[in-house]
């Protein structure tokens, strides 16, 4: 990136993957700037080439000053996106593929920085990729990524083992800091069950999640730490429904919201959107 709020970021497309530049925080590379749409502009791999295609952005998306809508890039090309200027830079997949550092010896293939390459980034390299073996996040938060011929099978949080793998690998996706280490074997003993999506599937219901969670954001207040009933309730509880009923029941028995969001079997953005509504209802406080 050569000018914009985020000069001197560096975008790695690899074969096979894809990145969207944004203002949305579920953008790969998130631009923080009103010229900028939510989701501004794709760049991907097809045909042996590095491809951008606009994605219907306000403002446009301009190469070496000329609006495109799609344009297969060139090494040298200046993207325009508001009020940011990106520099393409091509390069065989061989140095890609040496920006992972590598360690055969150790049994561990690949390690990065997420700050570097998003972990769908990483993922979609190793889909292309078809490896297998375990993907460790190491940071502020701990997991693994369980994955067999590039797809992901498993899925695991550190200190929430019993979390269902859908939910965990969702909120790994939704990562922005910490450390990727692959390391190219699988645990002997690993939880039952395995993750019926595919990984196109799991990055788009991902990506969803995230884009959701950050327009109910702009317009409500979201659950902090805890959720704790309201008493009184500005709404009588016989005028709720039977799956609000449930929620008020489990924030009875337990308020720390990171808890409830754990225990249930919902999506981490459905429970959210629900007790966003039971706290405009005045049924809830939030802490």
């Amino acid at each position: 990136m050569l000018t914009g709020d985020t000069q001197g970021h560096e975008l790695l497309l690899g074969p096979g993957a894809s990145y969207i530049v944004g203002r949305s925080v579920s953008a790969q590379l998130v631009v923080p700037d009103d010229s900028v749409s939510r989701k501004h502009v794709r760049f991907y791999h097809a045909r042996g080439s590095v491809w951008l295609r606009d994605l219907g952005s306000r403002n446009g998306t301009s190469v070496n000053g000329r609006v495109v809508g799609r344009h297969r890039l060139r090494d040298g090309d200046r993207v325009g996106i508001g009020a940011s200027l990106i520099r393409v830079g091509l390069a065989p997949a061989d140095q890609f593929a040496r920006r992972w550092r590598s360690d055969d010896s150790s049994g561990r293939s690949m390690s990065g920085s997420i700050e570097d390459i998003p972990l769908p980034d990483v993922l979609q390299w190793l889909a292309t990729s078809r490896k297998t073996g375990t993907l460790k996040v190491h940071g502020s938060k701990n997991g693994s990524l369980y994955l067999r011929e590039g797809d992901v099978f498993q899925a695991m949080i550190a200190g929430k083992e019993k979390l269902d793998p859908q939910k965990a690998i969702v909120r790994m996706l939704g990562w922005s800091e910490g450390m990727f280490e692959l390391d190219t074997t699988l645990p002997k003993n690993l939880p039952e069950g395995e993750i019926g999506q595919s990984l196109a599937q799991l990055l788009m219901e991902a990506a969803r999640q995230q884009d959701e969670l950050e327009h109910l954001s702009s317009g409500s207040e979201l659950p902090g730490k805890s959720v704790t009933l309201a008493s009184p309730s500005k709404t009588a509880w016989r005028d709720l429904q039977p799956d609000q009923l449930d929620l008020l029941q489990r924030i009875a028995g337990d308020s720390e919201w990171q808890n409830i969001l754990d225990g249930s079997g919902m999506d981490d953005l459905t429970l959210t959107q629900k007790v966003v509504v039971l706290h405009k209802a005045g049924c809830v406080h939030f802490d």
